[in-house]
């Protein structure tokens, strides 16, 4: 999953805000998972096998995370 949504930010970065604000709310209404836990699991998956180096995932997810799925102590 990580390598797809690398690509995905790296071909179409004007869709990730949208794209992870979907998996947000796909996680929370289907599968009842807090906003911020996502965050936080996203944010984790993406340091341990993205290709990306760590400040710009930090710098890409608090840009694009949607308000609900943040949380200051993630860095």
């Amino acid at each position: 999953m990580v390598k797809l949504l690398d690509w995905h930010i790296q071909r179409q970065p004007g869709h990730t805000a949208g794209l992870l604000g979907e998996i947000c709310l796909t996680a929370r209404t289907r599968l009842e998972l807090a906003p911020d836990k996502v965050g936080r699991l996203i944010r984790r998956s993406l340091h341990l096998d993205s290709a990306l180096d760590g400040k710009t995932i930090n710098t890409l997810l608090d840009i694009t995370l949607p308000p609900s799925a943040k949380n200051a102590s993630d860095h």
